[in-house]
């Protein structure tokens, strides 16, 4: 399918991360997603991260994975876009044709260190990454998925122009709104 992903947008490069991200996934996955990751554990995620790039493309499917947010002028790490299967329960798409049964979706995720929030790139990078799956891979529909509470991230689901939906229950909490956005090309 996609050997190697890599996307430019006017800003931005999104690309693999490697082996020499070391000290940023530390610094991103402690300062953005609180993990208090060990560092053995961290280069394990990352040894997984950058082998499901190559086994993914073996097998043929979709680039599911995290990938790397860098300024293209100065090459410095701003955090990470991705790829990931998602199950959506409780209806949340009500009105296809099998809203009763579960179907994994293709999910887009975004995460920025704090410091480039709220500068347009978390949109930038999502739109370049929509594009790639709108276009490229010709999926019909993505979803995104966040906190009641994350206001930001719901106002990049609809600068990307996603359609935004409250989950009634309260778990799991990084389900609590879902973004969807179909494919019109």
């Amino acid at each position: 399918m996609i050997d190697r992903l890599e996307l430019t947008s006017q800003r931005l490069r999104i690309r693999h991360f490697n082996e020499g991200d070391f000290a940023a996934c530390s610094d991103f996955r402690r300062r953005v997603f609180q993990l208090d990751d060990d560092a053995e554990a961290t280069r394990r995620w990352l040894r997984w991260t950058v082998a499901s790039y190559r086994e993914l493309a073996g097998l043929g499917q979709p680039p599911y994975a995290d990938y790397a947010i860098e300024r293209r002028d100065t090459g410095g790490f701003l955090g990470a876009v991705g790829i990931v299967p998602t199950v959506l329960p409780w209806g949340a798409l009500k009105g296809d044709a099998s809203d009763d049964l579960l179907s994994p979706e293709v999910g887009l995720f975004w995460g920025l260190l704090p410091e480039y929030r709220c500068l347009g790139y978390a949109t930038e990078a999502a739109r370049s990454l929509l594009d790639f799956l709108f276009g490229e891979l010709r999926l019909r529909r993505v979803v995104a998925t966040t906190e009641h509470d994350n206001l930001a991230s719901q106002r990049v689901m609809q600068k990307l122009g996603m359609r935004l939906r409250r989950n009634p229950l309260d778990k799991p909490a990084w389900c609590q709104v879902v973004g969807v956005l179909e494919n019109d090309r």
